[in-house]
């Protein structure tokens, strides 16, 4: 790059303007275009702008490319259509020039476009200095009409105070701040606030950087103006936008409509955003719908549209309407209503709705939030789950199957429901069943379960139990581990059920009778009906848990009958599966596993709480536990299963799981991700940023003075001091920066940022290390710690590998120094004040 070669190419079309639309958030209309610098060179084709405009302001020849660039821009726009605005950039320098508003004036006008459509961008870094030049500058344009914007707004450091100093017209989001809102719940509250900020001060807020219709949409339900990026075009050049004028919709920019719907979004985007995903609305003070998601409206039978600006009024009966705005009025007066069990006129659904009225910072009511779950699906479970305990209760009577199941010491904490109706809570049914076991065997019992539960083996016992009434009746109880996937015993799953005795001798040994069944070699998947109702209607009916009887022929078996319970589970119907034989497609639930546990009633006769998958009939795949015993009856052999589904426990098991790759990511002391989220974060962050002009910088710390802490103070003292660098690092720096403990005393910051605040942003970077470094009081001693940091931007021919090796280097650098604070910038170092800065590294320098 060279003056000459610039020079040049200012006096050609090489160097023009490109036009990117600024696009009105509601309505979709354009309301202006930013107008870009753009060198094409014959030779090296694009040039970026991040290259030459700093060169231009350096080598001054910032006031030609602004004269070329605005000249040409005005004098292609003055001769298309609409009433659009036209954005331009101006280098902080020249707005210390105290002619600046004549050589404006006298291009602009030179070419006939109206200076009421101009809008000068600034940055805030222009806004530093407290300059007469500046501010007189910022007077003589406003009073002939044109707009003044502060550009990448939240990037610098101007002062509040400045900003409400200034008269700005237009606010700009700066870009990564709306590219970080959707995942970052920080930078979402500065997206936020910044524009309640702008629209308090009575300002266009336009967002910077859109590049997908959900930036847009969050942008737009948080009350932003104008949008910019991307999604609503990239920036072309006058004839492509003349084109794309011709095609779309337009908006004159207009004044802000007042300041009381920034608080109204505000606090409505707390109370919407940040409750469940049901149907939501918010009401102004007027009881006028001002928000109303679509599940809100689809539950009154309307859309949005119908609802948004109205009262009940107009959509509801009169009678019904006057009811729910007394309710209304009643919140407002700050009292919370609930309503358990609200029908919409004309509905058969039932709904929960919750209704709080809505404060702002000083506590006036600014409105009513709305919450409404539709709970019609909820009440027929209810309905459907008190008929299914009782037919369990009952059905204990005529068939006793009880699962339980207790944690790895073998403490009980789940068993079915008991024949006691009154006992819903579980430590009541478990303390029922518990009562109802004879008190001769309880102790032996509990003897024989703590005793077994070392071994890990399957555990299997009896004793005898009263059920209805006060006879006692023998029961067997099995229970089988479950591992973790370490092999460690995490639960155990049981079942009790009945011993059908002939007699009960006083050694407690059990006979079994099994009754005699007819067996028909013509049909051979059917039982005698009054069989069928002695063994099965004691099994299967009104069980809760799934239970099925097939022939037991691995190749032929079928189907002879299973519960309700088990078609519930799998989605099957009994018209679907009645005879059909076990791999018969649309039949078989579990094929994959079904050979082996064959084998098993082959070998053993039986098996307990076998770990299996099962197909359900949409496709979903359901984990269970399940045991089955093989009986022959009249020389034909059957098996029964019943079938735990146990699904819940292992979406709490994923639950966890997820919960621990989070944990794996952060660093237990700071607080802040750790080095392996550093590097899974670098490497994106590469990858993204080497595709377009932004820059990318890391800085890499590493804490002085801190083994000295440790050693004299000892490892609690150093552990504290840890805790508070991390603090003080998160409160430094931006929402948007990244910051990771990469190692013992080491930390690491990744800052995106524009080119124009490379500067701003080293002079930042010393001045909040010193900050960062003050003395820190711990148990009645300071302890004097300092930093090295070493500060680099990323590069074209970069590897993540590479990039944070030369920051590393930096850093030693920085050390070798000698200093308690030491900056080195792109291999230069720091000395504070920032205003000379001396090459101390024989060369070294960032690409």
């Amino acid at each position: 790059m060279s003056k000459r070669r610039l020079s040049d190419a200012l006096s050609t079309d090489a160097i023009w303007p490109a036009f990117q639309p600024l696009v009105d958030l509601q309505s979709g209309a354009i309301i202006g275009f930013e107008v870009l610098a753009r060198w094409t060179d014959s030779e090296a084709g694009a040039i970026a702008p991040s290259d030459f405009i700093p060169f231009a302001e350096t080598s001054n020849l910032i006031g030609a490319l602004t004269q070329k660039i605005v000249q040409d821009a005005c004098r292609k726009a003055a001769s298309w259509r609409g009433d659009f605005v036209l954005a331009i950039n101006l280098s902080p320098t020249q707005f210390q020039d105290p002619d600046l508003f004549h050589f404006l004036a006298s291009i602009i006008s030179e070419t006939g476009f109206p200076m009421n459509r101009i809008h000068i961008e600034m940055t805030e870094s222009a806004l530093l200095d407290d300059d007469t030049v500046v501010r007189e500058n910022i007077a003589s344009l406003k009073s002939a009409g044109m707009g003044i914007s502060l550009d990448d707004f939240g990037t610098g450091f101007a002062s509040l105070t400045r900003l409400h100093a200034f008269p700005f017209d237009k606010l700009k989001i700066d870009t990564s701040f709306v590219r970080s809102m959707q995942h970052d719940s920080g930078s979402r509250k500065i997206v936020a606030s910044v524009i309640g900020l702008g629209q308090s001060l009575g300002m266009t807020v336009v967002a910077e950087g859109v590049e997908t219709e959900e930036q847009a949409e969050m942008l737009k339900r948080l009350g932003c103006d104008v949008g910019q990026g991307w999604l609503f075009g990239r920036p072309v050049d006058g004839d492509a936008t003349e084109r794309l004028l011709a095609v779309s919709k337009q908006k004159p920019l207009t004044e802000r409509r007042g300041t009381r719907s920034l608080f109204l979004r505000v606090h409505q985007l707390e109370t919407l955003y940040e409750a469940a995903p049901v149907g939501l609305c918010f009401l102004d003070s007027d009881l006028r719908h001002v928000s109303v998601n679509n599940r809100f409206a689809a539950m009154l039978g309307l859309t949005p549209e119908q609802m948004i600006g109205l009262t009940v009024h107009s959509f509801m009966p009169a009678r019904e309407a006057r009811r729910v705005t007394k309710d209304l009025q009643r919140v407002l007066a700050g009292e919370p209503l609930i309503v358990d069990e609200y029908r919409p006129p004309g509905s058969e659904n039932i709904l929960l709705v919750v209704n709080q009225r809505v404060d702002d910072d000083a506590g006036e009511p600014i409105g009513i939030s709305v919450t409404a779950i539709d709970v019609t699906g909820h009440k027929s479970m209810e309905k459907a789950l008190t008929e299914t305990e009782d037919h369990a209760r009952w059905s204990i009577e005529l068939s006793p199957n009880i699962p339980w199941s207790s944690d790895a010491e073998g403490i009980v904490n789940f068993m079915g429901p008991t024949p006691d109706p009154t006992m819903s809570r579980m430590r009541d049914r478990i303390a029922d069943w518990y009562g109802r076991m004879h008190p001769d065997d309880s102790l032996r019992v509990r003897r024989e379960w703590l005793g077994w539960l070392p071994s890990g083996d399957p555990f299997e016992t009896r004793f005898r139990m009263r059920l209805h009434d006060d006879s006692w009746r023998w029961m067997v109880s099995r229970a089988k581990p479950h591992r973790d996937a370490t092999g460690k015993i995490a639960k155990w799953y049981g079942t009790i059920t009945e011993i059908v005795p002939t007699e009960v001798p006083l050694d407690g040994k059990v006979s079994v009778k099994v009754p005699h069944v007819w067996h028909d070699p013509d049909q051979a998947d059917v039982l005698p009906t009054q069989h069928l109702i002695s063994m099965l209607m004691r099994m299967f009916e009104s069980a809760p848990i799934a239970m099925a009887i097939t022939t037991s022929d691995t190749k032929t078996s079928s189907y002879v009958k299973v519960n309700d319970a088990y078609l519930k589970l799998t989605g099957l119907k009994w018209d679907e599966i009645n005879g059909k034989k076990l791999i018969s497609e649309g039949a078989a639930i579990d094929n994959p596993a079904r050979d082996r546990r064959h084998r098993l009633l082959r070998e053993d006769g039986a098996y307990e709480l076998e770990d299996v998958e099962i197909a359900h009939s949409d496709g979903t795949i359901i984990p269970t536990l399940i045991s089955a015993q093989r009986t022959i009856v009249d020389g034909v052999s059957f098996d029964v299963e019943v079938i735990v589904d146990v699904s819940a426990r292992v979406r709490q098991q994923r639950a966890i799981e997820s919960a621990l790759k989070t944990s794996a990511q952060t660093d237990a002391l700071s607080g802040l991700p750790n080095r392996a989220c550093f590097d899974e974060v670098v490497a994106g962050e590469v990858a993204r940023n080497l595709l377009n002009d932004r820059k990318l910088a890391i800085a890499y710390i590493d804490l002085n003075g801190f083994k000295i802490v440790n050693d004299s103070l000892g490892h609690s003292a150093g552990d504290e001091v840890l805790r508070t660098i991390s603090a003080r690092l998160r409160e430094s720096f931006r929402a948007t920066d990244f910051i990771a403990r990469v190692g013992g005393d080491e930390f690491a910051i990744l800052l995106d940022m524009d080119r124009k605040y490379a500067g701003d942003m080293q002079t930042h970077i010393q001045e909040t290390m010193e900050r960062v470094s003050k003395p820190i009081p711990i148990d009645g001693q300071v302890t004097f710690t300092g930093a090295a940091v070493g500060v680099t931007f990323l590069q074209a021919e970069d590897t993540p590998q590479t990039y944070v090796k030369r920051a590393d280097d930096y850093m030693y650098l920085a050390k070798a120094t000698g200093k308690r604070v030491a900056v080195v910038c792109f291999g230069q170092v720091l000395d504070p004040p920032t205003t000379h800065k001396v090459d101390r590294t024989n060369g070294v320098r960032d690409g």
